[in-house]
């Protein structure tokens, strides 16, 4: 019973086995939820949300006894991550696409720091951490293109 609990979590409660692309997916529904959370919310408990969904998450991951290195189906680091940058932009459609867009690339294709926590920690802490880098990196490069335009 828990290990279903904990691989319904850590796909996000079956996403990802649904698309050839479940990390895209599950972006792009976080970034659904995370505006609607936000708008109608506020800030603090849209935080409060993703705080504990980490929590939860880096528990399920750690105990889903089929859990390799970064499967493609766990998702709930990409949720985690995705989630981590739109809280910190202004709930505007520009920087909600902008912040899907620049966490997606950094978090396919892993410019370093990434791709070391990647390697270095096969575990639930390497598989959300990473993410975790990839939206700082997407909130940097946001922040820079709000600073020029």
């Amino acid at each position: 019973m828990k290990e279903k609990l904990y691989k319904s979590v850590s796909t996000f409660f079956g996403l990802g086995y649904i698309s050839p692309f479940p990390g895209t997916l599950t972006s792009f529904l976080t970034v659904v939820i995370i505006w609607l959370t936000q708008k109608y919310f506020g800030f603090q408990i849209t935080l409060s949300c993703i705080i504990f969904v980490s929590l939860i998450a880096y528990i399920s991951i750690e105990n889903d006894a089929n859990k390799k290195s970064d499967p493609k189906e766990i998702v709930i680091d990409e949720f985690i991550g995705q989630s981590i940058v739109l809280i910190f932009l202004p709930l505007t459609l520009q920087n909600y696409i902008l912040g899907f867009i620049f966490f997606r690339i950094f978090d396919i294709y892993k410019p370093m720091p990434i791709n070391y926590f990647e390697k270095k920690y096969q575990n639930a802490f390497g598989i959300i951490f990473d993410d975790i880098i990839a939206a700082g990196y997407a909130l940097l490069a946001i922040y820079i293109i709000n600073i020029i335009i």
